[in-house]
């Protein structure tokens, strides 16, 4: 008797935890397999990339409609990854947009023209984008950022014609963006469904920890915030392009 006890509660344990397991597995199974679930309402999927990614299997990544790709940051850095990067999916023949992480403490013009050096001679599909966010960049007053922003995208149209896409997330808008730069694209990241609607943002960066077994580490996932006629719409109106410095 003293020993059945026992068995018994241990017995009745592991049912409890099997049940439990049984009722929360689907949700968490379902979360894995879909990645895409909270913006499973679009249907224009993409990408960003940059050296943190790690390694990609470009042949194993799925249908994509568009990349953007980490090119520059400040006036001196440029990612490792790009070029890679660059030839693989333009021999896809996928949509190619390039980013720079722009940073608070360094002049505008200055930061354009290195992003710019490094695109020389690139094909390009999608307007160029400016990164804007506080995180990974010291602090310098609002005002000071939204006039060496306005530096940056002078010298980015007046090479390309083009007024970039700005990606930020919440913060970032209110803090540098709003009033200032709203007639600019905004691709947004917030990995909740309502600032998107609430702000309108043409691209929206809705999952930032996407394990997909082509890339090393984890990866941000994008949408299009429209229909595929649209997208194909957008993609005519900005016809591919060719940076020369």
């Amino acid at each position: 008797m003293t020993k059945t006890v026992p068995l018994l509660l241990f017995l009745f344990v592991c049912l409890l935890f099997a049940l439990v397991y049984f009722f929360r597995a689907p949700s968490g199974i379902e979360r894995k397999r879909d990645p895409w679930a909270l913006a499973k309402q679009y249907d224009v999927r993409g990408l960003d990339l940059s050296h943190w990614n790690g390694r990609i299997l470009y042949d194993h990544l799925g249908d994509l409609d568009f990349v953007f790709l980490k090119v520059s940051e400040g006036d001196s850095r440029v990612d490792p990854s790009f070029i890679g990067h660059y030839h693989a999916f333009r021999k896809r023949d996928i949509p190619v947009g390039a980013y720079h992480f722009f940073r608070f403490d360094v002049d505008g013009k200055m930061q354009a023209r290195h992003f710019l050096r490094q695109l020389d001679g690139r094909h390009l599909q999608l307007p160029l984008v400016i990164d804007v966010e506080q995180d990974g960049n010291q602090f310098v007053s609002n005002e000071i950022v939204r006039m060496r922003l306005k530096e940056f995208m002078a010298e980015l149209k007046k090479h390309t014609r083009q007024k970039p896409i700005i990606y930020t997330n919440g913060n970032g808008y209110s803090n540098f963006i709003e009033d200032d730069f709203d007639h600019h694209t905004l691709w947004l990241s917030a990995t909740n469904t309502w600032r998107p609607a609430m702000m309108d943002c043409t691209f929206w960066q809705f999952n930032i920890d996407a394990d997909l077994m082509a890339i090393t580490h984890r990866a941000d996932l994008n949408v299009f915030r429209g229909s595929r006629e649209e997208w194909e719409g957008y993609l005519a109106k900005h016809k591919p392009y060719v940076i020369n410095m």
